[in-house]
């Protein structure tokens, strides 16, 4: 109880951050009025974590402020992280367990992943480590999982999809990368990590996901 008085303002930070990106995959696919609940949600959630970051640099506050051996050694089993989990999510869709070529979803894809870590393994995990860095990593996995599942249930079509499956494997997912994220000490190994698993699970495809870019 004391670490959560002491950190009263960074819970609150995130959580209302947290509220914001919600809000915005909650409605993102929406037809305008209902659109502009995402834009605001959004708005509401960059203006709070430029507001939480304000002492310090944008880098650090994402845990990309720094580049040394520890984490160049830590890239290797990122790489090897996302080769796994793309191969293994490829083989659950029944398809081939590599792309046969990379369009142009591949270059963008993984722009996306990386977005998706600074905000959730590096903000939101970074501000939530003094309440214990297993904590912080739990949090971060929920609520990257809660994001996800709110982008696809927005779609205003209906949409055959396996929800049990995309919210175990993206809770393992988020788990593996906010580990990385604390053996390393930055965002750089699971952002790589989350790269090679986008690459691996889009890269092929002839146009970007429907959840994700309509």
């Amino acid at each position: 109880m004391e670490e959560i008085r002491k950190n009263r303002h960074r819970i609150r930070d995130v959580f209302l951050a947290l509220i914001g990106i919600l809000l915005f995959a909650g409605f993102i696919h929406r037809d305008f009025p209902l659109l502009i609940i995402a834009i605001a949600g959004i708005t509401g959630a960059g203006i709070t974590i430029g507001y939480s970051i304000r002492n310090i640099s944008i880098p650090q506050a994402l845990g990309i402020d720094k580049l040394n051996r520890r984490i160049l050694v830590y890239s290797l089993p990122a790489v090897l992280l996302g080769i796994i989990l793309g191969v293994l999510t490829r083989h659950r869709f029944e398809r081939s367990l590599f792309p046969e070529g990379l369009s142009r979803v591949a270059l963008v894809a993984p722009l996306v992943g990386a977005v998706e870590e600074l905000v959730f393994r590096g903000y939101m995990q970074g501000l939530m480590r003094p309440l214990g860095r297993s904590f912080s990593i739990v949090f971060a996995a929920l609520a990257h999982t809660g994001y996800k599942v709110l982008v696809i249930l927005s779609l205003s079509g209906p949409l055959q999809f396996d929800y049990s499956f995309l919210v175990y494997w993206t809770i393992a997912g988020g788990l593996l990368f906010g580990i990385l994220r604390e053996l390393s000490g930055s965002t750089f190994p699971p952002v790589i990590a989350h790269a090679v698993f986008d690459i691996l699970l889009y890269g092929g495809m002839a146009a970007a996901p429907l959840w994700v870019w309509s």
